[in-house]
C-alpha cells in the first residue's frame, strides 16, 4: 500500500494549496499522526497523484501545499461488471476487489431472484468509500464509476456499447476464455452477474435480446461474488496477453 495517500475529490495543480477534510483528515491526525512539513501524496480519483507537504493543520482541516502533480490517463479498454444486487457483505467484497483488479464502471440491477431491489443513499456513499480505500490500497489512480440501472427488461439496447456476456450456468456454454479469443475485445466489455440464486429463464431471454452472450466461468456453480470474481480476473488475464 503506497504510505500516506489521501483521496481529495479536487483538481490538482503544482505550486498550490489544498485542504483535506472529513474522514481522510481524521485518518491523518488520528491514524496516521501526521506533523506539519510532513510529505504525503494526495489521489482524486482521476488519474492524478500530487506529492504535498502538510503545511498547516487546523481544527477540521489540513492545509497541504501541492509541489509537483503526476497525472495517468484513463484506460483504454473499458471492464463494466453489471452485477444483481446482491447481500451487502458480498458487495463489498465485489467493490474491493473489483477495484483492485481494474474494474472501470459498477452497474447495480435489481433481479427477480434478488432480495435487495433498491440502495440507500447512506449505502451508496459507504460504497464510494470502499472503493476509495480499495483505490488507495492497491495503487489504482482512478476511481470505479458506480451506476443503478433498473430491472434487466427495462435495459436499453443504447446503454450496450461494447460486447457483452453473462455467467451462463448451462454445461454446454462455450468458456469465458473461448468466446474472448474468437471475437477479439478491442475497447470495452460489459459482464453480467447475476444474484446468488441465479438468472431466471426470463431475465436471460432479456439479456440475449441486449445481445448478451452466456458463457461458462468455471465448472461448478459460483456464488455471486466469487463469479464476479473469476469474470474479473478472466478478463485481466486476457487483458496482459
Amino acid at each position: 500500500m503506497p504510505a500516506e495517500r489521501y483521496f481529495v475529490p479536487s483538481d490538482f495543480l503544482p505550486n498550490s494549496t489544498l485542504f483535506i477534510e472529513g474522514q481522510e483528515f481524521h485518518h491523518l491526525i488520528h491514524v496516521m499522526r501526521a506533523k506539519q512539513h510532513d510529505p504525503i501524496e494526495l489521489v482524486n480519483g482521476r488519474g492524478d497523484l500530487a506529492r504535498a507537504t502538510v503545511q498547516q493543520l487546523e481544527k477540521k482541516k489540513a492545509v497541504c501545499f501541492l509541489e509537483e502533480v503526476h497525472h495517468v490517463p484513463k484506460p483504454q479498454f473499458e471492464v463494466v461488471l453489471a452485477q444483481a444486487i446482491p447481500k451487502m457483505n458480498r458487495l463489498d467484497f465485489i467493490l474491493e476487489k473489483g477495484t483492485e483488479l481494474g474494474m472501470t464502471q459498477l452497474w447495480l440491477f435489481p433481479s427477480q431472484r434478488g432480495e435487495r431491489k433498491v440502495l440507500t443513499e447512506h449505502q451508496l456513499e459507504r460504497m464510494q468509500g470502499l472503493t476509495i480505500a480499495a483505490m488507495k490500497q492497491c495503487g489504482s489512480l482512478h476511481l470505479p464509476i458506480i451506476q443503478c440501472k433498473p430491472s434487466l427488461d427495462h435495459w436499453q439496447q443504447e446503454w450496450m456499447i461494447y460486447p457483452s456476456f453473462f455467467g451462463d450456468v448451462d454445461p454446454k456454454a462455450p468458456s469465458c476464455t473461448q468466446k474472448f479469443q474468437e471475437n477479439p475485445l478491442a475497447t470495452g466489455l460489459i459482464f453480467f452477474i447475476g444474484p446468488e440464486s441465479g438468472l431466471t429463464e426470463d431475465e436471460e431471454i432479456s439479456l440475449l435480446k441486449l445481445h448478451a452472450q452466456g458463457v461458462k466461468l468455471h465448472r461448478n456453480i459460483l456464488r455471486t461474488d466469487t463469479a464476479a470474481l473469476a469474470a474479473l480476473c478472466t478478463i485481466a488475464q486476457y487483458l496482459s496477453e
